[in-house]
């Protein structure tokens, strides 16, 4: 494959977050609205302008209109993924096709980095998505835009946040949101990723089919590191990496106990989501 060198390159002087520049407009591509009103909300007390999009295929009509500074890409989403627009994205003509692109993935391991780079992405930030990294890394890619063209350079995955089993809610990311969002944004995120989560979680008891399944956890799991869900943000991460085992497996060839991993997670998330749900509400969050 063919490595798409990214247009806009590392700048060596970032600058501190403490000096903020211009207002500029960014285009946020996420499939979960309630990823998309953190994100956007972030990115608004920071100053910015921010627009959405749902899926590739509509970040692409969105950057053919031009006037983004930078697009923040998810990866997994239907209609049509991050990888894809982002390689669409970089056949267009003119400005458009050279806007940063910079990734917002909860998949941090080395082969994920690697596809990035290789779509034509400049840079990435982890899911569950940390205020200060999102701006900081906003704020250098705003600025590498319109700076002399040097050496390529794509930052190294971060690492995901270890999970301690049997922990319900991570209160140090609760306390960061608290930090980050004023307490009725807060209220309304918690109050939207609960609703959202009640419908995923439905949608996963009922769905066979695998590769659906998969998208399913996979945003699930981000949104539950998100909000501090650690043991349902750890289920679904398991759930998805069953789901991927299980629909790799050639036809014909038994697996080993995928299958059964994949309904026994099935099985245990809607419980997980109970259990975290009742837990917001113990500790005094109007869920």
């Amino acid at each position: 494959m063919t490595q798409r060198t990214p247009p806009s390159l590392l700048p060596t002087d970032v600058q501190p977050m403490g000096l903020q520049p211009a207002s500029r407009r960014i285009l946020v591509v996420e499939d979960s609205p309630l990823n998309q009103m953190l994100v956007t909300a972030i990115l608004a007390q920071a100053g910015h302008r921010a627009d959405t999009a749902n899926n590739g295929l509509e970040a692409v009509m969105a950057a053919q209109a031009g006037g983004y500074d930078l697009i923040l890409m998810d990866l997994s989403m239907p209609e049509m993924d991050g990888l894809t627009a982002t390689r669409l994205l970089r056949d267009l003509p003119g400005p458009a096709g050279r806007v940063p692109v910079v990734a917002m993935t909860a998949d941090t391991d080395e082969a994920d980095r690697v596809r990035c780079q290789d779509a034509g992405m400049n840079d990435h930030v982890a899911k569950p998505v940390d205020r200060v990294l999102l701006l900081e890394t906003v704020e250098k890619w705003l600025r590498a835009a319109s700076a002399p063209v040097r050496s390529a350079g794509f930052g190294a995955c971060a690492p995901a946040a270890p999970t301690v089993v049997g922990e319900v809610l991570d209160r140090e990311v609760l306390a960061q949101l608290a930090q980050d969002l004023d307490a009725e944004l807060l209220s309304d995120v918690l109050r939207q990723f609960v609703e959202e989560t009640r419908e995923r979680v439905a949608r996963i008891a009922g769905e066979t089919d695998r590769a659906v399944l998969t998208r399913e956890a996979h945003t699930l799991k981000s949104t539950a590191g998100t909000f501090g869900a650690r043991a349902l943000c750890s289920a679904a991460r398991a759930l998805e990496m069953a789901c991927r085992a299980s629909v790799a497996e050639p036809k014909g060839v038994k697996g080993d106990g995928t299958a059964d991993a994949v309904e026994r997670l099935r099985g245990e998330i809607p419980q997980l989501a109970g259990d975290a749900i009742a837990a917001y509400r113990a500790a005094g969050y109007p869920v």
